[in-house]
Parts: structure tokens; C-alpha cells; sequence
């Protein structure tokens, strides 16, 4: 995706110059079913290294966590642990990544974007499925038009 207009070039998702002091980190592959988080402190780098489900699990959590922390509607203690969360999606693009071959990108909390693609019928079902959940459901539809009140009949044969 592209960066919003108007916003600086090397600001979001950029890591600080080495001189800030800030931490930076970086992710590489580290081998066959292999993750390597890396962590810098100044001159010093700090590598973990994690299974692709770990990778992915931590990945989640952190995604979560910064979603939580963005929200200044949430009332989340310090020390409360994130693990998942349903993302707030701030924006969405949608399109396609090559020919035939569609994708949709959300931008989350704190700038934070993620692309996922499609094949066609995984993008259609997609749509569909979101498109009724923004629907009343059949059922709910007809319940209320069953509620009617009952008018109770008047005497009769009186």
C-alpha cells in the first residue's frame, strides 16, 4: 500500500537513526521452520529465536496490544496481557496485486497496515459474507413482522 499523502517520508514504520538511542527491531529468516526476532539496543544487538507459529503468535499480540493501546476509549490497566483482539479498522483499500488476482489492505491502529490476497471465489465468498453480515438476518426479518400485536376480538354474541 501506499503511504497516506501529506505524511513525511521516513516517519511511520521507520526505524530511528542508530544514534536515538531507541530500540530497533528487525525480523529475518533464520533457516528452514526458523524466525529470528532481533532487538537493538545501541551497538548491541539481542536475537530470539522462534518457530513460525511463535513468530506468528507474538505478531498477533503485538498487532493486539498496540490496537488496545491506541484506543483512548479503552480503559485497560497497565500489566493487562493482549493476546488477540477484533483490529478497529481505521480504512481499507481494495484492488488487485496482479491480474486475477485480488487482495484487500486494513489499516489498524497506529498506522499499522496489513495485505491479504485473494484467489477470485476466496474473494467473492469474502464479500458476500460481509456484505450479509451488514444485513438484518432473514429470520430476524421475519420475527418482526410476526410481532405484530394481537388485537383482542371484541365480545361476541352479545
Amino acid at each position: 500500500m501506499s503511504r497516506e499523502e501529506g505524511s513525511p517520508a521516513g516517519t511511520a514504520g521507520s526505524p530511528p537513526p542508530p544514534s536515538s538511542g531507541a530500540p530497533r527491531f528487525s525480523v529475518v529468516t533464520a533457516g528452514p521452520d526458523e524466525v529470528e526476532l532481533v532487538v537493538a539496543f545501541g551497538p548491541r544487538d539481542y536475537a530470539v529465536r522462534l518457530s513460525p507459529a511463535e513468530a506468528a503468535e507474538l505478531g498477533v499480540a503485538l498487532l493486539a496490544t498496540a490496537s488496545v493501546a491506541a484506543d483512548v476509549a479503552q480503559d485497560v490497566p497497565a500489566g493487562t496481557r493482549v493476546e488477540n483482539c477484533f483490529f478497529p479498522v481505521l480504512g481499507w483499500m481494495a484492488g488487485e496485486v496482479g491480474p486475477g488476482v485480488p487482495a484487500l489492505a486494513l489499516r489498524l491502529a497506529e498506522g499499522t497496515e496489513i495485505a491479504v490476497q485473494f484467489d477470485r471465489a476466496a474473494a467473492r465468498a469474502c464479500g458476500r459474507d460481509l456484505a450479509r453480515s451488514g444485513r438484518v438476518p432473514w429470520r430476524e426479518r421475519l420475527r418482526r413482522v410476526f410481532r405484530r400485536s394481537v388485537v383482542p376480538a371484541g365480545p361476541q354474541g352479545a
